[in-house]
């Protein structure tokens, strides 16, 4: 399927089922360009996040970033920040494969 849609199509974004519990999202992720893990704030527990990106490793998935969904001001004020100087982080983090 990416064999085809690969030449007609400049980006193509691929949801999986969430990596834990599942084979095929480590399937996929060993053969896109680069992989994005979802976390919800307050959900996602954090050992979880990182047996996730051990997995990526193990099938050599360029891992190119951790999104945080849901978060909300009256969470904590750790979240805000991040949000309020995710700005100037993205200027001067250039991330590197491999």
């Amino acid at each position: 399927m990416f064999a085809e849609a690969n030449p007609e199509y400049d980006l193509i974004i691929v949801d999986s089922p969430p990596l834990l519990g599942f084979a095929e999202p480590l399937q996929m992720a060993a053969v896109v360009d680069g992989v994005v893990v979802m976390t919800l704030a307050g959900q996602t527990n954090q050992n979880a996040v990182s047996s996730v990106i051990s997995s990526l490793k193990r099938v050599k998935a360029n891992v190119i970033g951790v999104a945080l969904n849901e978060v909300r001001k009256d969470m904590s004020d750790r979240y805000y920040y991040y949000g309020y100087y995710g700005k100037y982080y993205s200027k001067y983090y250039k991330p590197t494969k491999g």
